[in-house]
């Protein structure tokens, strides 16, 4: 029987202790070979040196989206329980009781959404080491999943398998001795649907491929035209509200309308995203990982947080402006 996996957010979250399915069979990543000619990091990356590169997981870029719905779940809920006992209390009619019982564990689902979200880390990063051919994942609970790089199972899974649609995204599936049942799973931060958003996750599942079969200069190599832009320091600082806005909108960047039209949801997300960061803890990794993944003095691939590549920024832009003219 599937069960929750804890590293998931939300009321959901990754169902393990079941079976590879048929997309996730049709769809495993051969390491050995490249998924795509060109490589894609979704604007992802904290780390990225000769020793390991390290990103977020799926759910940091919609981090605030669960405690907004939970929140619009909690006034709805404590709308409906006062608007219940009010009418218990004027009328009297004992069948107002029915309703108050029902929304009752509508509390507990809110509760339930809200602390998947704020009051636990600001994000779970996941570190591919080349070195040691080693793959670390920070769980929700605080501990670290340490799994070969040729020992997990590499796929895209698909949230509707067998209906038709539905979100795709890359996963990391560590399987038991039987080579079928999911134990536990890794998922990626880049989200998209349907043929082109498939063919999306393969250029980005190509970068952390390359590197981790070819090293940095040549995943570097194929990225070029498009620059190489770090995330700001999140493992030492919170995000601020300006960059939790420009992530939640980079999507629409260059279609001002639908930035302005889509503000009635993106500006109160924002907020939410805010507290979120500002209650939860900053992930640190235990030392032991840290000892695992120490980068050589002068290392020429080191690029921290917060870097950009100025000069591949400008000559992208100048290359862009150019094709629209």
């Amino acid at each position: 029987m599937s069960t929750l996996s804890a590293y998931g957010m939300g009321p959901g979250g990754f169902r393990v202790n079941r079976p590879l399915n048929e997309y996730e069979q049709v769809h495993h990543f051969n390491l050995r070979k490249s998924a795509s000619q060109q490589v894609h990091y979704d604007l992802s990356l904290i780390h990225f040196n000769s020793t390991f590169v390290e990103c977020v997981d799926k759910w940091y870029a919609m981090r605030g989206f669960v405690a907004m719905a939970g929140a619009g779940f909690g006034f709805a809920a404590l709308f409906g329980i006062f608007a219940t006992l009010y009418g218990l209390y004027m009328l009297g009619e004992w069948i107002f009781l029915l309703p108050l019982i029902m929304l009752l564990p509508l509390l507990w689902f809110v509760k339930k959404l809200i602390f998947s979200d704020a009051f636990t880390y600001t994000h779970y990063p996941i570190r591919f080491n080349r070195k040691n051919r080693q793959v670390y994942a920070f769980r929700r609970d605080g501990t670290v999943l340490k799994a070969g790089w040729d020992e997990l199972y590499w796929t895209i899974y698909n949230t509707k398998i067998g209906l038709g649609g539905g979100d795709l995204n890359v996963m990391g599936h560590l399987l038991d001795k039987d080579g079928v049942t999911v134990k536990e799973s890794i998922a990626l931060s880049l989200v998209d649907a349907g043929e082109p958003g498939r063919q999306n996750l393969l250029m980005f599942f190509e970068f952390f491929r390359r590197y981790m079969e070819e090293g940095p200069g040549p995943v570097l190599e194929a990225l070029k035209p498009t620059p190489l832009i770090m995330l700001p320091p999140i493992d030492r600082q919170r995000e601020s509200w300006w960059f939790g806005w420009e992530l939640l909108t980079a999507g629409l960047k260059g279609m001002p309308l639908l930035q302005l039209l889509f503000q009635v949801f993106f500006l109160p997300m924002s907020l939410f995203r805010w507290i979120v960061m500002r209650t939860s803890k900053i992930p640190r990794w235990p030392q032991w990982v840290e000892d695992e993944c120490r980068i050589e003095p002068g290392d020429p691939w080191r690029r921290d947080p917060g870097y950009r590549d100025e000069a591949a920024i400008e000559a992208y832009t100048a290359a862009a402006r150019a094709r629209q003219r």
